[in-house]
């Protein structure tokens, strides 16, 4: 574009963005990197090290203090024993263990100082620190050792009490989720019966193994009244017994919990999926007769067409249009090949003139977004309801995008976690006769009956009615269930799925906005393809 500022001007004015920038670089520091908190987190990491080295030797010489005095000679059986002094070269080697994930890991990445790499550094620290703890541990569990075995000896009448209490506790409410919730839930759904077993597995052992312990406990502390006990033994019991306490009332409200899901049944289906495409367009206006540089900056933020986005985001032109000074006021020129995405944008052209004396002005791309939507039929226990559109993010629009018509997400009754495998609607249900039975046609071939409240999963997104085979649903179940999704794959295609012949055939899939808009045709323009042709404008990027 024609100017009428001199070189030198010109000149003087680069030197002066130049310095600006190396001034702007050395104050931040020579450009961006891990955060300082990162950096100092990391730098303490590098202290606790030696300071638990530290730590570890001087554990070392009080145990040696104490092992020799003459109150230790109660000690020295089980010390012997547990081989307690081994514990401070243990310690050592899960303290070298954690340097060596140090120097390996969390040095490297701060000497990198990427800012890619901040979620690394943090889990690095958290990895490092975890060891450090366990060093730590070790150094001091002989004197925890001690000090709970001088407990039993002193106490072992309210040790052995708490803990036959603790047991009663632990037996009382295992069998009463055996008995109870346990029983119930194998009988409601004997085809879960192996899947509920193995959820309570943990409780029948926690069960077993604190009725050992407590036969250790009693017996270790007949042989105290006796005075010939093994506090060791007694301590350990005790101790396990205490511990299965504290873990019983944290799991077995979440196991209780987890036998509530088998009594419920939902599905989610991608009922209907979209793209929005927005643009942002600046409008960069100056005094072409000024020999200094006077812009003024105006926004417009737009919804466009996917081939209107596609045009201007992959366009390598430096500018969208052009206003230039004319006889008669200003000349209006759109970059050849955009004048149908110029017109499409349908800008105010002039709105919010900054200055009657501007008599230029170029139009460009700043920015451009992509948002991302989903619209769900649920059914939930035989109910159904559809959403609105909810946002979703790029990455899980991109893994669904085959998945129009699909049950994304399925949880029948007597399972306990959804399958986020995409299958056909309602194949996840197929089977289970609290949904329907199998029947018999004409030639002898077994299809999925539903009972009334599910037979709309025939009809959904199928036209004419579509009923599951035997062979259909065995292959899913035994192929591809919790593994991979189904999309009813044949040698000419598929059969369920955004590109499946029965969606095609779906008058509810045409009335899609997916189908609508293109569907596939413009995935290319939204995830597939991201906008490459994002640049600033202006004629400040031309030497103005």
């Amino acid at each position: 574009m024609k100017g009428r500022i001199p070189c030198i001007k010109i000149e003087k004015i680069l030197i002066n963005v130049v310095f600006s920038l190396l001034a702007l670089v050395f104050l931040t520091g020579c450009g961006q990197g891990l955060s300082d908190a990162t950096k100092s987190q990391a730098k303490e990491v590098k202290q606790n090290l030696k300071v638990t080295q530290d730590f570890i030797e001087s554990q070392k010489k009080k145990y040696d203090r104490l092992s020799a005095s003459p109150d230790f000679s109660a000690m020295a059986e089980y010390a012997s024993k547990e081989k307690w002094d081994t514990a401070f070269a243990n310690a050592g080697a899960t303290l070298t263990r954690a340097r060596q994930v140090y120097d390996k890991g969390l040095k490297v990445t701060i000497k990198q100082n990427k800012p890619e790499g901040e979620a690394q550094a943090l889990a690095q620290i958290k990895q490092v620190n975890s060891v450090i703890r366990e060093a730590k541990n070790q150094a001091t569990a002989p004197f925890k050792r001690v000090s709970r075995i001088k407990a039993a000896m002193a106490g072992a009448q309210a040790m052995q009490k708490s803990a036959l209490a603790s047991a009663d506790t632990i037996l009382s409410k295992v069998q009463g989720l055996e008995q109870g919730s346990v029983a119930k839930a194998k009988e409601k759904f004997p085809g879960s019966e192996a899947k509920i077993a193995a959820r309570f597995a943990p409780f029948s052992k926690m069960a077993d193994d604190t009725k050992t312990n407590t036969d250790i406990v009693k017996a270790q502390y007949k042989a105290h009244t006796a005075g010939k006990a093994d506090y060791a033994a007694f301590v350990t019991a005790a101790d396990a017994i205490e511990q299965a306490k504290k873990t019983l009332a944290i799991d077995g409200p979440k196991f209780e919990k987890d036998l509530d899901q088998l009594y419920q049944s939902y599905t989610k289906i991608l009922e209907d999926m979209k793209v929005d495409y927005y643009v942002t367009i600046h409008r960069e206006s100056w005094d072409e007769r000024s020999d200094f540089y006077n812009p003024g900056i105006f926004v417009y933020n737009a919804q466009v067409s996917p081939a209107v986005f596609q045009a201007l985001t992959q366009s390598n032109a430096e500018s969208i249009a052009n206003f230039t000074p004319g006889f008669s006021g200003m000349n209006m020129r759109v970059t050849p090949g955009l004048e149908s995405a110029f017109k499409s944008l349908n800008l105010d052209l002039v709105k919010a003139w900054p200055d009657s004396r501007h008599n230029a002005a170029t139009f460009y791309l700043e920015s451009s977004r992509l948002n991302y939507f989903h619209k769900y039929l649920k059914e939930e226990n035989g109910e159904t309801s559809e959403t609105g559109w909810e946002a979703v993010n790029a990455s899980f629009y991109e893994q669904n995008l085959e998945n129009l018509g699909m049950a994304i997400l399925s949880k029948p009754y007597g399972e306990f976690e959804p399958d986020s495998q995409p299958a056909p609607p309602g194949m996840a249900y197929v089977g289970n006769p609290k949904y329907g039975e199998w029947k018999e046609d004409q030639r002898g071939n077994s299809f999925w009956s539903w009972y009334g409240r599910y037979a709309f999963f025939s009809h959904l997104f199928f036209f004419p009615p579509h009923y599951y085979s035997y062979g259909s649903w065995n292959r899913w179940n035994r192929d591809y269930r919790y593994k991979k999704p189904y999309y009813g794959q044949t040698q000419t295609g598929y059969t369920f799925g955004s590109r499946g012949t029965r969606m095609k055939q779906s008058p509810r899939y045409q009335n899609s906005t997916f189908s609508k808009t293109g569907g596939f045709k413009t995935a290319s323009t939204s995830v597939r393809g991201r906008a490459s042709g994002l640049r600033g404008g202006g004629p400040k990027s031309r030497g103005k």
